[in-house]
């Protein structure tokens, strides 16, 4: 670790362990009071369906085939998820520990790569950062990946700082190594958080002529065990790719200023402005150049290489969910830059300032629920329940869940179990009975033949069982074309309306054979 060159009193290092440790307390603390939500979070909402689908779909395969096949993130989370839901019981709540108590975890590790890039109140303050961040806040409450993204991006922070102070460390080079394989195996987009750590691991030593052979040795087995344990990954990133202007559809071109989010346009520059002034009337200590620009360009630069992707064809790489990887490398550039001064009130107070800048001009407050507890949700909860009371096990279920990959469907009819990954908002969370599940399309193209697609299937379904469901989203116009559609056929291939319940986005129709046309 770099030594302070002006060597404080052992009164003051003990001070400031001690404010550091109370900064520590007080961001577990805030993380309690941050995730009460949890507990009155309400049914699953869409993503969190698309995550319990990867670990228990009733369709052959793995976890990790339907991961890297068909879903948007690896299976990294999803198997933690699985491990919580097998141990402690399967309810909303246990399904969304996991995200919540890694994103406790980031607050652990974010202190420590503080304390190492400069003192126990670095550490601190970094922490409460954390704790408080708009864009992670919303994120990590939910059943997705995003609390384990946060802190394994912590992780390879700290493990960066660790490798750049003992570059010839065997165990600094495997720690960095193991947190960007996790980290690439928890989601596709922290890979420029990998690139560039392991950069600034590479560049500190040019800096200090340290590229002898031990510390080279390193280098190259810490990226060979990065690329050998993350090549799985590549035919799933074409993939994704391939998929990419669909997946990708925005209605809006996202502004400039929620492409960089209030912590860093309105929350920095009135964090720093409060610490100028304050300086004018306070001694500054030394700050740790290196940690600086390392941590800098781990925050900054993903997220200016994000703005430029989610101008084009990437366009939904302007949601904040893709920069939770970072937060933990900001809040210590940000902290590091707070703790020039030795006086550790004045760094707590812009500390808040930054924060309260941020929450200020973000779209939810920190105790909103943001996607929970949303009153679609609970209409699809209803329906799910309606579903597993009234249906006989066995009888199809077509679905048009409202996912962007519904648009898919028409070329891709032919695979089952993508047609029943996007039909995964009639979730086998709630409806455990056995029930084949298809996706409803967007677009009912008839050159891409899903019309007959559908047609056939209806026939099939004619004497045995001779009743289907339709469960489907209204809310929008194609939700409610898709809906139309699927009725019309339905009433061609002489299929009856038995039943139907309607609520705000939502409709629930059970169709019949009359018992005198079945062969």
């Amino acid at each position: 670790m770099e030594q302070d060159p002006q060597e404080l009193p052992s009164s003051e290092d003990r001070r400031l362990l001690n404010v550091g440790r109370a900064l520590l307390g007080l961001s577990v603390l805030s993380w309690c009071l941050l995730m009460y939500p949890l507990l009155s979070g309400g049914p699953l909402v869409m993503d969190e369906h698309c995550s319990y689908w990867i670990i228990d779909s009733g369709l052959p395969g793995t976890s990790l085939m339907r991961s890297l096949d068909y879903a948007a993130i690896p299976p990294l989370s999803s198997w933690i998820q699985e491990l919580f839901l097998t141990v402690l019981g399967k309810s909303e709540l246990t399904f969304r520990l996991s995200s919540a108590l890694c994103a406790l975890g980031a607050i652990f590790i974010t202190y420590l790569a503080g304390k190492e890039l400069r003192s126990p109140l670095t550490g601190g303050l970094a922490a409460l950062l954390v704790a408080w961040h708009p864009e992670a806040m919303d994120e990590v409450r939910i059943a997705r990946c995003y609390g384990l993204v946060l802190m394994l991006g912590a992780a390879v922070i700290w493990a960066t700082i660790r490798w750049q102070r003992t570059p010839r460390s065997l165990p600094a080079a495997l720690f960095w190594s193991l947190s960007s394989i996790a980290l690439l195996w928890t989601h596709y987009t922290s890979a420029l958080l990998v690139i560039l750590s392991g950069l600034a691991v590479a560049v500190s030593c040019w800096r200090k002529r340290d590229l002898n052979r031990a510390t080279l040795s390193r280098m190259l087995l810490a990226v060979a065990l990065l690329i050998v344990f993350c090549l799985p990954l590549v035919p799933t990133i074409f993939r994704l790719k391939e998929w990419g202007p669909i997946l990708n559809f925005s209605g809006s071109d996202p502004s400039i200023w929620n492409l960089i989010g209030p912590f860093w346009w309105i929350g920095l520059p009135v964090g720093i402005l409060f610490l100028l002034v304050a300086l004018r009337r306070c001694s500054s200590g030394a700050i740790s150049q290196s940690g600086l620009w390392m941590t800098g360009a781990c925050s900054l630069l993903p997220l200016l290489m994000l703005a430029v992707l989610s101008s084009g064809e990437m366009s939904s790489l302007a949601n904040p969910r893709y920069r939770v990887a970072y937060a933990p490398a900001g809040a210590c550039f940000i902290a590091l830059l707070l703790t020039h001064t030795r006086h550790w009130m004045t760094s707590l107070g812009a500390t808040v300032v930054v924060l309260v800048a941020a929450w200020l001009l973000s779209p939810l407050g920190p105790w909103d629920m943001g996607r929970l507890g949303s009153p679609t949700e609970h209409e699809w909860r209803e329906l799910n329940a309606f579903l597993s009371e009234h249906s006989k096990a066995g009888e199809p279920l077509l679905v048009q869940s409202g996912l962007t990959e519904s648009y898919l469907v028409p070329v891709l009819t032919e695979d089952r179990v993508f047609l029943e990954y996007v039909a995964c908002r009639v979730s086998r969370f709630y409806v455990d009975e056995p029930h084949p599940r298809y996706a409803l399309p967007y677009i009912w193209n008839p050159q891409t033949g899903v019309i007959d697609f559908y047609r056939d299937l209806l026939e099939s379904w004619k004497t045995k069982p001779g009743s289907f469901w339709v469960a489907s989203a209204t809310d929008t116009d194609l939700n409610q074309n898709s809906l139309n559609m699927i009725r019309t056929l339905a009433r061609e291939a002489g299929y009856v309306e038995t039943e139907q319940k309607s609520w705000h986005s939502a409709a629930l129709l059970h169709f019949k054979r009359p018992s005198g046309d079945r062969e």
